[in-house]
């Protein structure tokens, strides 16, 4: 009995692999963002810090306020590394989503193809049994004429 060969097998390793690739590549585009949304909770933190200190006359106050100024640029540094960060994960995100649905579609078709050839594998197997089935009753009747002419000899 011949054994299933899925002649696409090349193709669907390969789209696996891609398949990976992208999951990984969202994965770190995934940690990025997540990183730099942690960053922006750390500045948004110490803006309002400052922001509490500034109120105060003294020496304090002034250096609180030349620090709030530091971070709001570096707050607006990290909006913008932050939109760049999604921007890239909805890219990434539509490249893994068109790779994962290429490569189900792939195995999609390999399991099709497998359960045809195992219908017809099936189909054959039990057009060989029926024939041999067919071949023993024929065998059988020719021996039951054979010994039905042998009696009818003796008698």
């Amino acid at each position: 009995m011949r054994r299933f060969r899925f002649r696409l097998a090349p193709v669907l390793r390969l789209r696996a692999q891609l398949e990976r690739t992208a999951r990984r590549e969202l994965a770190t585009a995934m940690g990025t963002l997540a990183s730099v949304d942690q960053k922006l909770a750390a500045a948004a933190a110490g803006l309002r810090d400052c922001a509490d200190q500034a109120s105060r006359a003294d020496g304090v106050g002034q250096l609180a306020k030349g620090l709030e100024q530091g971070l709001r640029r570096h707050h607006w540094r990290l909006q913008k590394q932050r939109a760049e960060a999604q921007q890239r994960l909805d890219v990434v995100r539509a490249d893994y989503t068109q790779k994962a649905r290429d490569l189900k579609a792939l195995q999609k078709l390999r399991d099709q193809q497998r359960e045809a050839w195992r219908l017809e594998t099936q189909r054959a197997e039990q057009a060989e049994l029926d024939e041999l089935a067919a071949m023993a009753r024929s065998v059988k009747a020719i021996r039951e004429q054979a010994a039905e002419r042998q009696t009818q000899e003796v008698c």
